[in-house]
């Protein structure tokens, strides 16, 4: 079982090596957010505040998760709050699924939350049925019986 939360680092200088592990990794599971990654991932994270972790052994990474903390709520209609944060993308090698790499990567995204005072986590896409019963495991929750799930992170 791995988790090492020292394996886990916040990337501040989105090369291109990031950009393509972090597609090769994506790719595995969602091709089409694989494109997206590809296309969104520096500009995000370098220009418009998003952050980024990636669990990393030795050169290679495992996984990673980025996301963002929103000015502006996206989701007052459904759950008022002062504070959100959304996850843009999880994603863990196949390789390494069931391993904790994806709990590691949750659980540092989530502190940094907390530091940040936000107050509940939205997922922006629909997840993926494994993906559903991942986050299910770490407290999340249907949103108001549609394909976003989210979860309060005051406690």
């Amino acid at each position: 079982m791995i988790d090492n939360k020292d394996n886990i680092k916040r990337v501040f200088d989105v090369v291109p090596d990031v950009v393509r592990y972090c597609y090769l990794i994506a790719d595995q599971t969602r091709p089409g957010d694989a494109a997206l990654v590809n296309h969104v991932l520096a500009d995000d994270v370098m220009r418009r505040g998003h952050v980024l972790f990636m669990y990393n052994r030795g050169h290679f990474p495992l996984g990673f998760i980025k996301g963002h903390i929103m000015k502006y709520p996206e989701f007052n209609m459904w759950w008022p709050s002062t504070c959100q944060a959304k996850i843009d993308f999880l994603f863990v090698d196949r390789r390494y699924h069931r391993s904790g790499v994806g709990r590691a990567l949750i659980g540092a995204y989530e502190q940094y939350c907390v530091e940040n005072n936000v107050s509940d986590v939205f997922l922006y896409r629909a997840p993926t049925l494994q993906a559903r019963n991942f986050y299910e495991k770490h407290g999340y929750v249907e949103l108001n019986e549609c394909l976003l799930m989210t979860k309060s992170l005051v406690r």
